[in-house]
């Protein structure tokens, strides 16, 4: 913002700029000119959106997920989700960021139990995330946010162009707002080039007294320019990480255009040195989740009534009320851990053996017995638990197709 404000007090002379703050809209004045700022930008935002999926899909109110920051206010949402409806949307839901990145890399599969950190790293501010993964379940476990971006990059960049620029034609090209507003697009575009190229060329026609700027940058030197950069990234995720040394983190997905960057993704390949790195296109990862919870919502539709949040904003979810494990003989097997969003669906392989005994909090719950087996037997549980915490199983055998059924109701107060 301060960048823009400098090019603006250029533009228009040194004219002051005056914000006056109208409950959710923001009026910018310019000397006596008047312009409604956030609500009617975010809405021109929409509507050229709008324009984008109606050449896609044709012409109708679609269905829509929005993604938003993981620390907007009520105040905000409100905007936005007025914002994106005044413009032709139906929104179904809005949808952290973070939560959209791991969205979409599990858009394959259940993910894994365990902890995710969501690093994402726009053009001015970054963000890390934590979150624990159970039974297909995100929740937060700590989050931090800095204004740290790929804007840095830029005017590392910028510098480096200004300085070259100067040394050869004895000038201060940073002191025209003008001709330094063109230095960071042309920086910004070496950024992007230099993002998937080696080399990138900066040529900018008439930057100073008609006087051109023609330079030539290498992945190396901008990797050395943008070295302190990296460095304030650097520390800001080490910081975040050490309040949870003693957690496990299962993987790590990159967000934002800026790790798309291959010195980015290697400072924090080497921050998390066992942890698989998932950074399947970065700049795409949090539209592609938002699209795949929406396609969620039209296939279930009554998910969003089921999750309805209370006045705090929190949601109520059925959880298991203690662990549920399978005993075999002397082989006890690991079902379902406590506090398991509900339903659960499991599918357990189980070793040989006559009864089979399910067992809650180590109390032996339902008992069944099945055919003796041989050695071309393959006996499995599908295992279920509904919202009332009630239970049904089926014991399959592959090789004599034989099906054993259990039910155990909910139990009282449940």
């Amino acid at each position: 913002q301060s960048t823009g404000s400098s090019g603006i007090n250029a533009e228009y002379g040194a004219q002051a700029c005056k914000l006056d703050e109208h409950s959710e809209e923001i009026v910018v004045n310019f000397g006596n000119v008047a312009r409604k700022g956030v609500s009617a930008l975010t809405k021109s935002v929409f509507d050229n959106l709008k324009e984008t999926a109606d050449s896609a899909l044709g012409e109708g109110k679609h269905d829509t997920v929005v993604s938003i920051p993981l620390t907007s206010s009520t105040e905000y949402k409100n905007i936005i989700k007025k914002c994106a409806i005044s413009a032709g949307f139906n929104v179904v839901d809005l949808i952290p960021e973070t939560i959209a990145a791991m969205v979409s890399a599990d858009n394959t599969a259940v993910p894994d139990d365990g902890h995710t950190v969501v690093v994402r790293v726009g053009g001015s501010s970054m963000s890390v995330t934590l979150a624990k993964v159970l039974s297909g379940m995100y929740s937060l476990v700590d989050h931090m946010e800095e204004g740290i971006g790929g804007n840095l990059f830029d005017k590392s960049i910028g510098k480096f162009l200004c300085d070259d620029f100067n040394r050869k034609n004895r000038c201060k090209v940073e002191e025209n707002p003008r001709s330094f507003s063109k230095v960071l697009r042309a920086s910004k575009g070496a950024k992007h080039n230099l993002s998937t190229m080696n080399t990138s060329e900066c040529n900018i026609e008439s930057l100073f007294d008609g006087m051109d700027l023609i330079s030539n940058l290498s992945r190396p030197r901008f990797e050395t320019l943008i070295q302190n950069d990296l460095n304030k990234m650097k520390d800001a995720i080490q910081k975040f990480i050490s309040k949870h040394s003693d957690i496990a983190i299962n993987r790590v997905v990159l967000a934002g255009g800026t790790c798309k960057v291959p010195k980015v993704q290697s400072v924090i390949g080497q921050l998390f040195p066992n942890s698989p790195i998932t950074n399947s296109s970065p700049d795409e990862v949090i539209a592609m989740g938002s699209a795949s919870h929406a396609g969620m919502i039209g296939k279930y539709p009554s998910l969003s009534t089921k999750a309805e949040s209370e006045s705090d904003g929190t949601v109520s979810i059925p959880l298991c009320p203690t662990d549920i494990e399978v005993r075999v003989g002397d082989t006890v097997t690991p079902a379902i851990p406590k506090n398991t969003p509900l339903p659960c669906l499991k599918e357990i392989e189980l070793p040989e053996g006559n009864v089979i005994v399910i067992e809650a909090g180590g109390k032996c719950i339902a008992k069944a017995e099945v055919p003796g087996s041989d050695d071309k037997s393959k006996v499995s549980l599908h295992l279920e638990i509904l919202e009332d915490c009630s239970i049904e199983a089926i014991i399959k055998d592959s090789f004599t197709n034989e099906r054993t059924s259990v039910h155990v109701p909910a139990p009282k107060g449940a």
